[in-house]
């Protein structure tokens, strides 16, 4: 992508921003159209921009600038091969459990003053996630909510899907954050999370009998798993979808409080 293309995205997604900026401390989506592939089972939303601080404070950027791949698409749009990224990573879902994909992006940090892409720097960065919002509109009474945001509220534990530069997926525990602006009219929510790179990210929550819930999991557990491999004595669980290298590892979140 040129920097003229580059730097027209970044200044749509500013002017989108601040269209919608009646509180939001973090990334403001529009109305994109949902991903969704026939026969699958989720839909989700782009995470357009996230804002957020490295190791030593200083203010950072990252944009969605390039739509998901199809690979990527097809994994987060099939709610069994999520599951199974949440499995190899140590984590239980029962039967009654369901989960939503919130918001997925491919998410690249920038250098805002050259309209650049650039590394993540060393330690990493953390980053503010916005995962929906509702405005009310005091006139008639109306709420407007954007975003698969049922159920969550202050503290609620989301979990942050993240593929690395190798193909394997890492998850991280999230906590929602909730910002309601001075005159209660709107109201954004988000998570922050912690990456030492970027790619494919995406946001989920697990529903039970209409409640967010949060899962069981084994701390000591890491699974490797090779969807691929041509020899299937002793298949273990997720080994059947085809998904290229998910193997996951659990990482504890880096929240910045």
């Amino acid at each position: 992508m040129s920097k003229i293309k580059k730097a027209a995205a970044i200044v749509a997604a500013a002017v989108l921003c601040m269209s919608m900026s009646m509180g939001v401390f973090a990334s403001s989506p529009t109305d994109p159209e949902q991903i969704v592939n026939d026969g699958k089972t989720l839909t989700f939303n782009n995470i357009w921009s996230a804002e957020g601080i490295d190791k030593d404070g200083n203010k950072v950027t990252a944009y969605s600038l390039e739509e998901l791949s199809q690979e990527v698409k097809d994994i987060l749009s099939d709610e069994e091969k999520v599951k199974d990224i949440l499995y190899e990573a140590g984590y239980t879902v029962k039967d009654d459990q369901d989960i939503t994909v919130i918001a997925a992006g491919d998410l690249s940090l920038m250098d805002m003053e050259k309209f650049e892409k650039t590394e993540v720097p060393e330690g990493g960065v953390d980053l503010d996630i916005n995962l929906g919002f509702q405005n009310s509109y005091s006139n008639n009474g109306y709420t407007y909510t954007y975003g698969a945001i049922q159920g969550l509220k202050e503290g609620s534990t989301v979990y942050v899907l993240h593929q690395k530069d190798d193909g394997t997926w890492e998850v991280m525990e999230g906590t929602v954050k909730v910002k309601t602006n001075i005159d209660g009219t709107y109201t954004s929510y988000y998570v922050t999370a912690h990456f030492d790179s970027l790619s494919p990210v995406a946001i989920i929550k697990v529903m039970s009998n209409g409640e967010v819930v949060v899962l069981d999991k084994n701390e000591n557990y890491k699974g490797t798993i090779d969807v691929n491999a041509t020899n299937n004595v002793d298949k273990v669980k997720g080994e059947s979808s085809q998904i290229v290298k998910t193997t996951a590892e659990k990482k504890s979140p880096k929240t910045g409080n």
